[in-house]
């Protein structure tokens, strides 16, 4: 297998295996580590309400499960982490932690908060990354040399007033592991 063809298969698995495992109707087994990053600008303001109802309904309580690990993180000025905790039983604290973001401001750091995702992923479980910005949003910074790596695997799902982008912040040493492993068996 080529090294095209590994990256092309690592995609695969993220955008379109991946989600539908973590949302299907078979129940998962093995933990995995989320990374929320919502953009905390006015831009979200439009589409809060439902930006906040999906992430709490879609990703707290359809996709995560007990034993799973979240960081919740608002993308302001600065980034701030509001949470970070193994799961247990009652998802309760990280939705009201959700539900009680301000967006105000007029800047969103992306970058900085795909930084700290990224230095606390873990190789030996499956992440996700999850970046929630406002329609209105300038974009999260792809163009830039040193932050082009950040975003080099995402998906953008555009919604009426916000997007979200799916981002495999560690997808491309998977892939170059899988293409290496797979070169030497050769």
């Amino acid at each position: 297998m080529n090294s095209k063809r590994a990256v092309k298969t690592g995609c695969f698995f993220l955008f379109f295996i991946l989600p539908a495992f973590l949302w299907g109707a078979d129940t998962r087994t093995i933990p995995i580590d989320v990374y929320i990053i919502i953009d905390g600008s006015s831009a979200m303001e439009r589409g809060k309400d439902e930006a906040v109802s999906w992430l709490c309904g879609a990703v707290i309580d359809g996709m995560l499960q007990q034993g799973d690990r979240l960081w919740i993180w608002t993308a302001g000025a600065k980034p701030e982490l509001i949470y970070a905790e193994t799961l247990g039983a009652d998802k309760e604290r990280a939705k009201n932690l959700i539900r009680s973001v301000k967006f105000e401001g007029d800047t969103a750091d992306y970058r900085g908060a795909l930084r700290e995702a990224q230095s606390r992923i873990a190789g030996e479980r499956v992440s996700y990354t999850l970046l929630i910005s406002g329609s209105e949003a300038k974009d999260p910074p792809s163009r830039e040399a040193e932050s082009a790596g950040l975003l080099r695997y995402s998906r953008v799902e555009s919604f009426a007033g916000w997007r979200v982008l799916t981002i495999g912040l560690d997808l491309n040493a998977r892939v170059r592991r899988a293409g290496s492993h797979y070169m030497n068996k050769q």
